[in-house]
């Protein structure tokens, strides 16, 4: 079929024609509530036994980092497959936008806010999200209930993305945030949260304050909280790539005064996005291609984590944060609907074992595309000549920028720190102002290849003249060493910059030549292969 999939099943089928998807049909433990066990690893409380993370950790070792299909999941819904492991890598969500590389899709950001594309709306009899329609909501029997191994909350609706409409002027907001489902207090099965709080409530991840605060947040907290009012939200699982990603960018269009995300999404498909009405929010209209759909109300009250209640991007068990409680009106889905949404932040290392040491998730590509282009453009479009950018691993808090030019090639002095000070300031955000370390490198470095950054930096810096250290700044929401905010999110924290270009003419009025040039390197390798090859074949 190829881009632009109006729904999940479809790329799905396309990535597994091309070898991507592992079909797995030995029963994987999601959540085994015939077999609850204690969490471990110092961690108090128990769980249904879960191999979630095990999987995502395995598909993680294999070429490709595949997308398991769990055929015969173990949990309270093993009539529904659950898809592990969907968007881990840049590649696979490049091709679901379309595209071959970054800076194709940094093409297409140049205009993706003039290009949209007034979505159209289907009646429910060819939306296929309403095949199915659930008034009467029992979360404990009308979802999967995925657990995940060391969490004492269970985020089975981990990977949301949400429409919010803005009855002012009719648009939708789409934004990221993840959705909490109430089993026991505290981990504790002799504890169960009442028995209405399990079947009908959840709570989000929706940062509504302080330093961590989203678009969508903000809206809930100005136009509906501080009333003591519910704000209408819906909920959408299993989509399509480009919903994601646009859905994470928060410095696209100008929501709510104007731009609907639908259409934005809308222009970077070519076409309109077929939407449908909800069930119980009058304006709101949903994917009509989604898997799930769950409709409710976020409710102006919160529900404080527990200390270990998830792992986050940066590896890490967090809790403590205060989460709006949401109150479930609705489930609609397909007939035989896949589950995609437990993509949780996994992000282990090699170091108790063999592989998986890239600290990526099930879904960093989504987090990769959505910050790092942006950023790209950014700089661009100050005049800055950008080559790439990265981020390094799952965290966030490492991100190295590659120019295109370096040393004498630069167009003045101190060019690396003008670069570092710019992106700080980025107003999109998601790429400049929370990380903790920026790194500058030249077209000779590879920016994602922290060996050849650290080379760079160990050999092309002095510590004092080339860092730039901001001792009261921001950080990402899953850096262990921030500073909470009020809302018990990470928020603040200190910051480093360092400038690795060639200081010509800053210190030097030349600089020691590579001994082996980067652009000679590949090829000779090459080179040297092929002639290895004819004697290996004895000619």
């Amino acid at each position: 079929m190829g881009f632009p999939w109006k729904s999940f099943w479809d790329w799905l089928a396309d990535e597994e024609k091309l070898g991507n998807v592992l079909r797995i049909k030995t029963p994987i433990k999601c959540g085994d509530y015939s077999n609850i066990k204690d969490l471990g690893y110092g961690i108090p409380g128990k769980a249904p036994e879960s191999e979630l993370r095990a999987l995502v950790r395995y598909l993680h070792t294999l070429p490709g980092k595949p997308i398991g299909f769990i055929e015969n999941p173990v949990n309270n819904r093993p009539d529904i497959p659950v898809i592990a492991n969907p968007f881990p890598t840049r590649e696979r969500g490049l091709r679901g936008l379309g595209l071959k590389n970054k800076d194709e899709w940094c093409k297409k950001l140049e205009s993706i806010v003039q290009d949209q594309i007034k979505s159209v709306d289907v009646p429910k009899s060819k939306a296929p999200c309403k095949e199915v329609i659930i008034k009467d909501v029992d979360l404990r029997k009308d979802i999967p209930r995925n657990w995940v191994e060391f969490n004492q909350v269970l985020w089975s609706t981990c990977n949301g993305t949400i429409a919010i409409y803005n009855p002012d002027n009719g648009t939708h907001l789409l934004s990221k945030t993840r959705l909490g489902n109430y089993e026991w207090q505290d981990a504790d099965p002799n504890k169960p949260f009442p028995e209405e709080r399990v079947k009908q409530y959840g709570f989000s991840t929706l940062a509504y304050g302080g330093g961590t605060a989203t678009r969508a947040g903000v809206f809930y907290r100005t136009r509906y909280r501080e009333k003591g009012k519910p704000m209408p939200c819906a909920f959408m699982f299993g989509i399509p790539i480009d919903v994601h990603v646009v859905s994470a960018m928060h410095g696209v269009g100008n929501w709510p005064d104007v731009d609907d995300r639908y259409d934005i999404v809308g222009g970077l498909r070519g076409e309109p996005v077929e939407l449908v009405e909800s069930e119980t929010i009058p304006g709101l209209k949903v994917l009509a291609h989604a898997e799930w759909v769950i409709e409710g109300e976020y409710l102006p009250e919160d529900e404080k984590m527990p200390p270990y209640a998830e792992d986050i991007a940066s590896g890490y068990l967090f809790g403590g944060e205060y989460c709006p409680v949401f109150k479930v009106k609705c489930i609609t889905h397909r007939k035989n609907p896949l589950w995609d949404a437990t993509t949780f932040s996994s992000s282990g290392s090699a170091s108790g074992g063999s592989g998986g040491s890239s600290h990526e998730s099930a879904h960093t590509g989504l987090q990769f595309l959505s910050c790092e282009a942006p950023a790209i453009m950014y700089l661009r479009s100050l005049g800055y000549k950008i080559k790439d950018i990265a981020q390094i691993g799952a965290g966030r808090e490492v991100v190295v920028v590659q120019t295109e030019v370096d040393g004498a090639d630069k167009p003045y002095p101190h060019y690396g720190k003008r670069i570092l000070m710019a992106l700080s300031g980025n107003p999109g955000e998601k790429i400049g102002p929370i990380q903790k370390y920026i790194i500058v490198v030249g077209p000779d470095i590879n920016p994602y290849d922290m060996n050849d950054v650290m080379w760079a930096v160990g050999t092309r810096t002095r510590p004092l003249d080339d860092t730039i250290v901001i001792e009261k700044g921001l950080c990402t929401w899953g850096d262990p060493e921030g500073i909470t905010d009020p809302l018990g999110w990470k928020a603040y924290g200190q910051q480093i910059r360092i400038d690795a270009l060639i200081k010509v003419p800053e210190r030097h009025t030349s600089f020691p030549q590579r001994g082996e040039p980067g652009d000679w390197e590949g090829e000779a390798i090459k080179l040297m292969g092929k002639k290895l090859e004819k004697l290996r074949k004895g000619n």
